[in-house]
């Protein structure tokens, strides 16, 4: 019952039972307490008596509604904060929740530290869950969705998992992203920058991916190469490999990876000056300068390269050069790998 009610109809009670009494008892009641004497009818003496229960009924009931309203209002306020963890969890970004109910206490903080991953369809939910899931299962199949203009992209961190996904998603789906991406590479997870770099030395040529070079590693570099190998047009010269090879500090076999590349790629003089110059800069260049020059056939310059060094430098190469020496038709490639040129 409604306390209004309640009141109303306790009001209407005491009155028809005040009446009632008068009508058949209009006379006087004298009560005397602590020599004070009170006469009053008898009506009124019963309206008084009910009028005191009701007054500690109602109080009795003000205070279990109260405590009521109270329990209801953490137990309310503990399925919100529910349905809010539940909905960071789905987003891979969980964050930190209290719950007032001691029951909701003893399993609900687990989705503080939980991310969910769901295998199916679910119906009823609330709209917010709704829209979470929504997300979720599109970014999932591949599809991008504009979380800056959902107004979340600012609550997760640049390592939630989604979000990385998304931004993997726009990597392969919008051409421009990877250089913005690369511009502003200590916002976004590394997966996404190292993808972006990966779509950037599949797609584009040297002259933009010059920028970039302080970023590259040596595996790039040898995806540049093999695009060169296949006569791609990436403006490929000998001073763009000379700045890549001064950032990355390539190995013996990297030098050598490079040399089988551009002796089909540049002129010989380009070639070897090239050579020359980071064999003076990195002795580990040194061995790609001898394979060029037993690519192009120029033994004697290479035995001279080899009498300036020590014996028991470039054994390899020297073996090859006491062949060449006897006017054997060995190519240097027929010979040589690049593990054994750098022994």
């Amino acid at each position: 019952m409604r306390i209004g009610t309640y009141i109303f109809s306790g009001l209407v009670l005491i009155t028809l039972v005040a009446g009632g009494v008068y009508l058949i008892n209009p006379g006087y009641y004298s009560v005397t307490l602590l020599g004070i004497t009170v006469n009053l009818p008898v009506a009124a003496w019963f309206a008084l008596a009910m009028g005191l229960l009701f007054l500690a009924t109602l109080l009795h009931m003000v205070y279990h509604g109260t405590r009521s309203y109270f329990k209801r209002r953490r137990y309310l306020d503990d399925i919100e904060e529910l349905k809010d963890s539940l909905y960071w969890s789905l987003l891979q970004e969980p964050k930190e929740h209290r719950y007032r109910i001691p029951q909701m206490r003893e399993g609900a903080p687990l989705l503080n530290v939980a991310r969910l991953q769901t295998v199916g369809s679910v119906s009823g939910l609330s709209e917010k869950l709704t829209r979470a899931l929504e997300w979720v299962n599109r970014i999932e199949n591949g599809e991008v969705v504009d979380l800056k203009e959902k107004k979340i992209e600012r609550f997760l961190s640049k390592e939630n998992p989604l979000l990385v996904r998304n931004q993997l998603n726009r990597l392969q789906k919008e051409k421009g992203f990877a250089e913005k991406v690369l511009q502003a590479r200590e916002s976004y997870d590394e997966k996404v920058v190292q993808e972006a770099l990966e779509i950037l030395v599949a797609r584009e040529d040297l002259s933009k991916l010059k920028k970039y070079i302080p970023f590259l590693e040596r595996k790039h570099l040898y995806r540049l190469l093999e695009r060169a190998d296949r006569k791609e047009e990436i403006g490929l010269t000998p001073d763009v490999l000379e700045t890549l090879a001064e950032a990355l500090e390539p190995e013996c076999g990297d030098y050598l990876r490079i040399a089988q590349t551009t002796v089909r790629r540049f002129t010989p003089d380009e070639n070897l000056a090239l050579f020359k110059r980071l064999s003076r800069k990195d002795e580990k260049a040194q061995n790609a300068y001898l394979y060029l020059l037993f690519e192009y056939e120029m033994v004697d310059e290479a035995n001279r390269f080899l009498e300036e060094h020590d014996e028991r430098e470039f054994l390899p190469f020297r073996a090859f050069a006491i062949l060449k020496n006897e006017k054997h038709p060995f190519k240097i490639d027929d010979l040589l790998d690049t593990e054994i040129a750098c022994r």
